[in-house]
């Protein structure tokens, strides 16, 4: 009988509690987000569109078999000095909102989805949601909402169109601090246990890194199967919702300096 036992597990796939994505936004102004990108891990990398490093980086990351996606920024309430260049606007016309929008999808063309940049303005608008979405659509492409507001429509706008969305559950490193992340890291993976998935935002700095080399290891102890964020699209069949997850944090994130 032990016998038939052992035998049978070496035929008996792992079983994960809950699959992981993880983001890590603003890749494009620093030669330091190489060090990301070189980590043995299926992270998933939003790009600034028109960035000294962006085409580049998402090239590598693309060549890597890593998921890429554009980061697009949008208006918010307050701090747009930070959106750089390529900024989706709310005072734009259809035509010219949809033509800069264009022109990103030309600078990042490995990009399989796109996320919001700021936007916790331009997200809560209908109209410049539905011109988004249109395009997105053309292109068979996704939104994932950072959800720096909790009034976003992306999520309902983007059903109405028939465009896949996803949303943000944890920022990981709202306060860059070592023991912080690996606070909102242990959250991210009881999220995931609880409700099958769970996504992630984090930024190129130092201190993210250097959380992500020590814990991403730990995932497959825990349960957990870390993923690229377009196989969490809701289409997939390999995922099972337990219910609506949860939200958390709506600050807005900044360029990293």
């Amino acid at each position: 009988m032990g016998f038939i036992a052992l035998a049978l597990s070496f035929f008996v796939p792992n079983v994960f509690a809950g699959k992981v994505a993880i983001v890590i936004d603003d890749i494009g102004y620093k030669k330091s987000d190489r060090q990301l990108l070189n980590l043995n891990a299926a992270l998933t990398f939003a790009v600034l569109p028109h960035t000294p490093l962006g085409a580049e980086y998402a090239k590598l990351a693309a060549q890597n078999k890593r998921d890429v996606i554009i980061h697009l920024p949008m208006q918010a309430r307050q701090h747009n000095r930070l959106l750089g260049p390529g900024a989706l606007l709310t005072d734009m016309t259809k035509q010219q909102y949809q033509q800069t929008l264009i022109s990103a999808l030309e600078d990042i063309p490995y990009a399989v989805g796109v996320n919001n940049h700021m936007g916790s303005l331009l997200t809560q608008m209908e109209q410049p949601m539905a011109w988004t979405m249109e395009l997105l659509r053309q292109h068979n492409m996704f939104f994932l909402d950072s959800k720096t507001t909790k009034h976003s429509k992306i999520e309902s706008v983007a059903s109405e169109w028939g465009v896949n969305a996803l949303h943000r559950n944890i920022f990981l490193d709202h306060h860059r601090d070592k023991k912080q992340i690996r606070k909102q890291f242990k959250r991210l993976i009881n999220i995931a246990k609880n409700y099958g998935m769970a996504i992630g935002i984090g930024h190129p700095y130092g201190e993210t890194y250097e959380v992500l080399q020590e814990q991403i290891g730990e995932l497959e102890a825990a349960g957990i199967e870390l993923v690229p964020l377009s196989s969490l699209l809701p289409t997939s069949p390999v995922i099972q919702f337990a219910g609506q997850r949860p939200d958390y944090q709506t600050q807005e994130p900044t360029i990293s300096e």
